[in-house]
């Protein structure tokens, strides 16, 4: 069977730090660290990457692949998940997952929607376990957020809302740094990039009286 569900609410950012916040996977073993302390790019076809992402479970060292895919300016995907070791017992043996991320400003411009669209694919018999997977991963996804809202607003402090000219710099890393620094590189980028990002939201997009992340 087939179960869909979407996640939306807003976040107190612009879109440039936003997606530079997703893109910047240097800091996910840092700040992440309590699900993603090992993230491993395993190859790279032009926005597709394949990763690994490991942890330790008690004394068993367990961990996922995934693809990913950036789609400009503001979407991101993820499918073909699999279990990190393929003879260890996982629910993605049961259950293939792809989710869809889209950012796109709010009414005002001034903040950020996060709509996530969740796909999942799993024996009839399996679907009374769909609330509580649901819940897991809504509590997943916006715990993150929080994270990354966290380091958003410690960098606002120093350097002010909206300024992304640290990612910009040659000597930081990023996934995909071309294509963020086409979209987000100079004011009328960031301007155009809203625009587009607009055009691509999914048909149930809302931009007003949207719940903020942790309220």
């Amino acid at each position: 069977m087939k179960h869909r569900f979407e996640l939306v609410y807003s976040m107190d950012t612009t879109l440039g730090c936003a997606v530079a916040a997703y893109l910047d996977a240097e800091h996910y073993a840092f700040l992440h660290s309590k699900y993603s302390p090992q993230y491993e790019v395993l190859h790279r076809q032009g926005r597709t990457i394949r990763i690994r992402q490991r942890w330790t479970q008690g004394h068993v060292r367990i961990g996922q692949t995934c693809t990913t895919e950036y789609a400009p300016p503001a979407r991101f995907l993820n499918y073909d998940i699999a279990g990190v070791p393929v003879w260890l017992p996982s629910v993605h043996h049961l259950i293939t997952t792809r989710t869809e991320l889209f950012y796109y400003p709010d009414a005002t411009g001034e903040r950020t929607i996060s709509h996530l669209v969740v796909d999942l694919e799993l024996p009839a018999i399996f679907s009374p376990l769909l609330p509580k997977l649901e819940q897991r991963m809504t509590a997943l996804k916006q715990e993150k957020d929080l994270e990354d809202m966290e380091m958003i607003f410690r960098r606002e402090r120093l350097f002010g809302r909206g300024n992304i000219r640290g990612y910009l710099a040659d000597y930081q890393f990023m996934l995909h740094k071309d294509d963020f620094v086409r979209h987000f590189g100079t004011p009328e980028a960031e301007r155009r990039a809203g625009e587009l990002a607009l055009a691509a939201a999914p048909p149930t997009a809302r931009r007003e009286h949207v719940r903020e992340l942790g309220v």
